[in-house]
Order: C-alpha cells, then sequence, then structure tokens
C-alpha cells in the first residue's frame, strides 16, 4: 500500500493547478495602447522630455487612441484593435495618436515648446 493523500489535499492541488493556468493566460493578457506604447517609444522615436509630457498627459492619449480604435472597428475592444496591429502599423498609428493630441495642446517638441491650450490643461 502506498501513501494515499487525503481528499482536500487533492481538492487543494487542483486550486493550485488552476492558478497556475490563470497565470499562465493572463501572460497572454492583450496589450492595451498605453503599454505598447512604453514598450516601443524607442523604435517609434519618442524619447526624453517629450515621452514625459505624454506621461504627464496621458489620459488624453489614450482617449485619442480608443477614439481612432473605435472608427477602425466599431465591433472589437480598443485592445483587441490594438493587438491586431504590427508593429509598423501600430508605430504609425501611434505618431498620429501623438501628433493630433501635440497639436490640440499646443505642444511642439522640435521646439521645446511648453505652449498649450489652456482649455485643455489637466
Amino acid at each position: 500500500m502506498g501513501f494515499q493523500a487525503p481528499f482536500f489535499w487533492l481538492l487543494k492541488f487542483q486550486n493550485v493547478r488552476g492558478f497556475i493556468i490563470k497565470e499562465e493566460q493572463s501572460n497572454s493578457m492583450s496589450e492595451c495602447w498605453r503599454q505598447r506604447l512604453s514598450r516601443r517609444r524607442i523604435e517609434i522615436g519618442i524619447e526624453g522630455e517629450e515621452y514625459d509630457y505624454i506621461q504627464r498627459y496621458i489620459e488624453s492619449y489614450c482617449s485619442e487612441a480608443d477614439r481612432l480604435c473605435k472608427k477602425i472597428d466599431m465591433k472589437k475592444t480598443v485592445d483587441e484593435v490594438i493587438d491586431s496591429m504590427k508593429d509598423e502599423k501600430f508605430d504609425k498609428f501611434t505618431k498620429g495618436v501623438i501628433g493630433s493630441i501635440h497639436k490640440k495642446r499646443g505642444y511642439d517638441p522640435h521646439e521645446g515648446s511648453t505652449k498649450e491650450t489652456p482649455s485643455l490643461i489637466s
């Protein structure tokens, strides 16, 4: 006769196993625009003061990205639209988002401008 684990041990093991499966699934979660921007910012050419500026007003940039994602495909979630983009398409999309909000806020990263439109200051 070998060792027989009590029934509650088996339940506990199943719960642990279920947790591990859930944890593995969470690693394949969709990536939101903000996360992907953070990962791809160097390739896009967003660094230093400009990146800091974007982070300071990230809500405006995320809202614009959400709005444009809904224009691309109303049936998909924003994260699904972002996930479906190859890096080159995401980079182009993101440059458009950033350019649009920079313009609305009156920010020019090439001039080091800190001028902003008063109605959009958070």
